[in-house]
C-alpha cells in the first residue's frame, strides 16, 4: 500500500513573494532611527584617521590575554600600550627590529 503524501500548498515563487515585499515596504516611512543609522554611516566612511594607529589582531592564549587585561587594570593603562612597553623590552633584549 502506497502511503500519500500530505495536501500542502506549494511554496510561493519568488515573483510572488517580492511583489508582496514592495507593498509592504513601500507603505513604510523611515524611522528616525533608520535616518539616523543612514546619517552616521556615511559620516564613518568618509572620515580621515586620526592617528597612524592600525588594528594588532593576533591569536594568543586566554591566559595571555586575561594577563595583559589584569596588568592594564593594575597599571591604569590601556592594553595597546603595554603592547608597546612590550615591544621596547624586547628591542633592548634582542635588538630594533
Amino acid at each position: 500500500m502506497a502511503q500519500q503524501g500530505l495536501n500542502i500548498a506549494p511554496p510561493q515563487r519568488k515573483k510572488e513573494l517580492n511583489q508582496e515585499n514592495e507593498t509592504s515596504t513601500t507603505k513604510r516611512k523611515p524611522t528616525k532611527v533608520a535616518n539616523a543609522r543612514a546619517k552616521s554611516s556615511a559620516i564613518t566612511f568618509n572620515q580621515m584617521a586620526e592617528s597612524d594607529k592600525v588594528q594588532f589582531n593576533k591569536r594568543v592564549t586566554q591566559a595571555t590575554a586575561d594577563g595583559f587585561e589584569i596588568l592594564a587594570i593594575k597599571t591604569k593603562k590601556k592594553v595597546p600600550d603595554l603592547i608597546a612597553e612590550g615591544l621596547e623590552l624586547l628591542e633592548t633584549k634582542y635588538g630594533k627590529v
